[in-house]
């Protein structure tokens, strides 16, 4: 069975591996003028680094040109993900609907790719709250340092964002790797094939405005039917 004792261990390599990304956040945020106050509820509420490194590139442009609507919109479309990965690794827990909302919103990619499908409500929280954690003091220290970093070297700063997807990418590809046998490799590689494919085909069907939208459904589905057989076992 999965270890599920000590899961901030699980978490720890996570959080630090966050923490330059989330310090480059707090530095960028300082140069547009936003205060360490801001940047630490923007870090607590919002949970999102896609969405406020998002956010953070429309204040720069001037968000006016672009309007609030629409900065919404698209950072909403961004974060969508994130409701089928919350219902599926949340709804099945016993506890209230607070409780799961609460667990619902500090979801992230990073939580969702080493919980296991043993780990209790407790594990859950710890492992959670311990990337919140990381996440929100590396932000915030970010808006301290950016007032000692050389003016050059915050130039060189501007759009270093890439680190964001490495980490996603490193860490979903580690997790199909760990999951996935040698025997089942083959079939791993067809469903990204598939995936990809219909990936496509809903592109030219719907436009690149509107494609996610079966893709959202269709991973709840896919998900929830998986996380409620792992429970079942």
């Amino acid at each position: 069975m999965f270890d599920t004792k000590k899961p901030y261990l699980r978490a720890l390599p996570v959080g630090l591996a966050l923490t330059p990304i989330g310090v480059l956040f707090g530095v960028l945020a300082a140069q547009e003028n936003w205060t360490f106050a801001e940047v630490l509820l923007m870090s607590l509420l919002g949970f999102s680094g896609s969405g406020q490194f998002t956010y953070l590139g429309f204040t720069a442009q001037g968000i006016e040109s672009i309007g609030y609507i629409s900065a919404f919109i698209i950072i909403l479309s961004i974060n969508l993900r994130y409701i089928p990965m919350s219902l599926s690794a949340t709804n099945h827990l016993k506890t209230n609907a607070i409780n799961k909302g609460l667990l619902a919103h500090f979801l992230a990619d990073e939580s969702y790719a080493i919980e296991d499908k043993y780990d209790t409500i407790k594990n859950k929280t710890i492992i959670r709250t311990t990337i919140v954690f990381f996440w929100a003091l590396s932000t915030s220290t970010g808006v301290l340092l950016e007032n000692i970093i050389p003016d050059n070297a915050n130039k060189m700063l501007i759009g270093l964002t890439f680190p964001v997807s490495a980490i996603l990418i490193l860490l979903s590809t580690s997790n199909v790797i760990d999951y996935c046998s040698k025997k089942l490799e083959k079939y791993t590689i067809r469903k990204i094939a598939l995936a990809l494919s219909l990936s496509v085909i809903s592109i030219l069907l719907l436009g690149a405005q509107y494609f996610w939208i079966p893709s959202i459904i269709i991973s709840y589905g896919i998900l929830k039917y998986k996380r409620d057989t792992q429970h079942d076992d």
